[in-house]
C-alpha cells in the first residue's frame, strides 16, 4: 500500500478488530441500527395501513427510537410533530414497555 492515509487506517483497523471488546461494541451498534431501521420501517407500515393520523403516530415512534431524537424533551417532540404533550408522554412509556418487555 503506497498511500500513507490509507495504510494507517487499514492497521488502525486491524488493530480494532483485534480487540475483543471493540468487536462486541460493534456488533451491538450493528444489531441497534438494524433494530432501529426495523422499527422504522414497521412504524411506517402501520402509519400507511391506519391512515394520516396514524402516520403521526408513526412519526412519534420513529422519533422516540431514533438514537438522534430519542432525548429530545416531550415538548420538543410535541411542538415537532403538532400533538400533544400528552400523547408523546404515553407513546414514550408504551415502547419502555415494549422494549423491557
Amino acid at each position: 500500500m503506497t498511500n500513507p492515509a490509507l495504510k494507517a487506517a487499514m492497521e488502525s483497523l486491524e488493530a480494532i478488530s483485534a480487540d475483543k471488546e471493540a468487536r462486541e461494541i460493534a456488533r451491538l451498534r450493528e444489531k441497534a441500527q438494524h433494530h432501529w431501521a426495523s422499527e422504522i420501517h414497521g412504524a411506517r407500515q402501520e402509519g400507511k395501513a391506519e391512515g394520516k393520523a396514524d402516520t403521526t403516530l408513526a412519526n412519534l415512534r420513529a422519533m422516540l427510537i431514533s438514537p438522534a431524537t430519542r432525548d429530545l424533551a416531550n415538548e420538543v417532540i410535541a411542538g415537532v410533530l403538532g400533538v400533544e404533550v400528552n400523547l408523546v408522554v404515553t407513546e414514550r412509556h408504551n415502547l419502555d414497555v415494549k422494549i423491557r418487555g
